[in-house]
């Protein structure tokens, strides 16, 4: 074999190994991203009570998981965002794509009902009476203020998660608020209630989903990102 045949059989050779090494890494790597979700559509992959949580939350909306998994690379915080994106896209009748949107592009979540014409008053439901700590300033402010209020994100995440608990294993909203100042989380009230989907007893600790530690400015009142307390 000639210089020139050696050459173009061992160009042939370097091309197709390059193809293989850009190409072959992209089926694993979007498997691996879709995975981090899949107790999300799988009950049996929940591992922990904030797991088993929003596997019952993404029930309780019948959302597919074509139209949802595409969000929520999204959201920055998944935990805390995904049910207040799933619960205002149902309250306002809008696509969760353009909730998801707002919330992206950095809005605070009392921003993100204006925009979509929801009033705050959707997160009261069923809370007829100052519920305490860590809602009772909220609601105080609420009843001050009606529509006008303007809630930090971690009371909007936190009273959603109320809200969704509620639909999910049928008590009322002022009993879930008044539970979580005594010590007992949404996530953990539901995971008890609910028939916990996991072998352990996770981590029903009051981050999260509905337990007023989503994301916020910090304690009290207002707008912005970042962890919030209550």
């Amino acid at each position: 074999m000639n210089l020139n045949a050696v050459f173009r059989a061992s160009s042939r050779v370097a091309a197709t190994l390059v193809l293989g090494v850009v190409l072959s890494p992209a089926v694993p790597a979007a498997t691996t991203v879709n995975a981090r979700f899949d107790f999300l559509f799988d009950q049996t992959r929940v591992a922990d009570d904030n797991q088993f949580f929003l596997n019952r939350v993404v029930v309780e909306f019948g959302v597919s998981r074509p139209v949802l998994e595409p969000a929520l690379p999204r959201l920055r915080y998944v935990e805390a965002d995904l049910p207040v994106a799933l619960f205002l896209s149902r309250a306002s009748g809008r696509p969760l794509d353009v909730i998801v949107s707002l919330r992206a592009g950095g809005l605070p979540w009392c921003q993100v009902f204006e925009r979509v014409h929801t009033p705050p008053d959707i997160l009261f439901v069923g809370i007829d009476r100052d519920p305490g700590p860590p809602y009772g300033k909220a609601w105080g402010h609420w009843k001050k203020r009606g529509r006008g209020v303007r809630l930090a994100d971690a009371d909007i995440s936190g009273l959603v998660g109320v809200q969704v608990g509620h639909r999910i294993v049928g008590a009322t909203p002022y009993e879930l608020a008044r539970a979580r100042g005594q010590g007992r989380t949404v996530v953990a009230y539901v995971a008890e209630k609910g028939g916990r989907g996991h072998k352990g007893h996770g981590n029903g600790n009051g981050r999260g989903n509905g337990n007023a530690q989503g994301q916020g400015p910090g304690k009290g009142h207002g707008n912005g990102h970042g962890k919030g307390k209550d």
